[in-house]
């Protein structure tokens, strides 16, 4: 039995740990871009603390993508043990299979249904052209975009795509996170500012209905802003920020409970 449990680790065939925050072991990215991501990755962690690691490999070997990235993500120690705030961007190229793996420091800021946003709006259109530079490239923007949000703008982008999920998976299309939204203004303002009046003047009422559309209009417009700047052009392109290379701190005790999402191209 004890042979037994061993077998699973051993088979596990992690590649070394690198001196830096990009393994490109399968060779799919430019040499160019590989050395701009290893100095912009180095500054971000410089800056903030968080470590971002891309890591390619050739394939993986029949394993299934969740467990391997969650293993390869402790084998590594991606975000160090003090504040564990790592996140693993992991593709198998013969398996054309990619995942993003978030450490558990990273969770209340970047969660799986922001990951799988990433992962099929801005990285999988890029990797399916063959654009392999760019959909990591970009994938990375809109990663730091994301986490270098306020704690409330996070929340709210993290709202927008939740209520787009749940649309997407709705039978007809039919946009039920607009309904709860709806719901919500109907419930908490509307029905206050009717019971209000007496009798059906409330309906009529020139001041007070024109309030009470104002607000609901306010409300649905930030709704339907909150939506828009979740899908924007600013997952396109542009720079990381951050300047220099220096060391790579974010290597050393990190652990992820397998939280963060995977696709393919």
């Amino acid at each position: 039995m004890a042979a037994l449990l061993v077998l699973p680790a051993q088979a596990q065939d992690y590649p070394p740990r690198p001196e830096g925050p990009v393994y490109d072991g399968a060779d799919m990215l430019s040499p160019a871009v590989e050395a701009q991501l290893d100095q912009r990755l180095r500054a971000y962690n410089a800056e903030t603390g968080r470590a971002l690691v891309v890591a390619t490999v050739p394939s993986l070997n029949g394993q299934v993508i969740e467990p391997y990235a969650t293993g390869l993500f402790t084998e590594w120690g991606i975000g160090g043990a003090a504040r564990d705030q790592g996140l693993l961007l992991l593709i198998a190229r013969d398996d054309r299979k990619l995942r993003i793996e978030v450490g558990y420091g990273l969770h209340p800021y970047f969660g799986g249904i922001m990951a799988g946003r990433v992962i099929n709006d801005v990285i999988t259109p890029r990797f399916k052209a063959g654009d392999f530079d760019g959909g990591v490239t970009s994938g990375i923007d809109a990663i730091m975009e994301h986490l270098n949000r306020s704690p409330a703008d996070a929340a709210a982008v993290a709202e927008a795509a939740e209520a787009a999920q749940a649309n997407e998976q709705s039978e007809g299309g039919f946009p039920f996170g607009l309904l709860i939204w709806l719901g919500f203004l109907f419930f908490f303002f509307i029905l206050p500012a009717m019971s209000g009046r007496g009798g059906r003047r409330r309906y009529r009422g020139s001041g007070g209905g024109d309030a009470v559309t104002n607000i609901v209009l306010w409300e649905a417009g930030k709704a339907i802003s909150r939506g828009l700047s979740d899908n924007g052009g600013g997952w396109g392109g542009g720079g990381f920020g951050g300047g220099g290379g220096g060391g790579f701190g974010g290597f050393g005790g990190g652990m992820s409970g397998g939280g963060g999402a995977s696709g393919g191209w």
